[in-house]
């Protein structure tokens, strides 16, 4: 397997908690939030893992550097100018060559064993149900991703995906649900997999607090 983390972006909900500090560094039980997917990673024996940086990014790139650049190879694909999350990969997939690859969210933190991904091929995304107080971002029937007013289901920030995907988006900033995803899943070619996992979106501080008090 290999793998991409998104860890360019601002990092903005969280307000002055990343004003000096990557959202990927901010530390969730005593640990950086990138060190859980990297570690994750490197247990289950993933050959490369690349992230995309940005915001702040000599901090993630000295961080990443010092605790596992002899435990794996790990690739940094800076981005000059901010590409958004699609443009990011796309910016990427030729590290990837014609491989299968597992791309993650930065900001997410879950109890999954990422050895459940080997399971899978591209494209796939992987959901939880949705909270009953907040509307989920699709639905999903007979194993694929279906846009309609009933989102039952909350994607995770996981998705394995290939750089088949990007062949024809001409852009070079998108959006990687939005602009690619989405119309994926609009020709009802986006398989899904619902997870029995705790997860959670570090987007907010109350999420934040709440992880760190338990």
């Amino acid at each position: 397997m290999k793998s991409m983390i998104l860890a360019a972006g601002y990092g903005k909900r969280l307000g002055n908690l990343t004003k000096d500090t990557p959202k990927p560094l901010i530390e969730v039980k005593g640990k950086a939030l990138i060190d859980f997917h990297i570690e994750k990673l490197i247990a289950i024996g993933c050959k490369k893992i690349v992230i995309n940086v940005h915001y702040l990014a000599e901090k993630i790139i000295n961080h990443v550097s010092a605790k596992y650049i002899d435990a794996i190879d790990i690739v940094f694909s800076h981005e000059e100018n901010i590409l958004g999350t699609g443009g990011g990969i796309k910016n990427a997939v030729k590290h990837f060559d014609q491989d299968d690859f597992l791309v993650i969210n930065s900001d997410i933190y879950s109890d999954l064993d990422y050895s459940y991904f080997n399971n899978f091929s591209s494209p796939t995304v992987f959901s939880v149900l949705s909270d009953k107080e907040q509307q989920g971002d699709f639905s999903i029937k007979s194993g694929k991703v279906k846009v309609s007013d009933d989102k039952d289901y909350t994607w995770t920030g996981f998705s394995i995906i290939n750089a088949k995907l990007f062949n024809n988006i001409e852009e070079k900033s998108f959006h990687y649900w939005h602009d690619c995803l989405l119309k994926i899943a609009q020709s009802g070619n986006l398989n899904a997999d619902i997870l029995d996992i705790n997860w959670y979106d570090v987007g907010s501080i109350d999420t934040l607090e709440l992880l760190n008090s338990e």
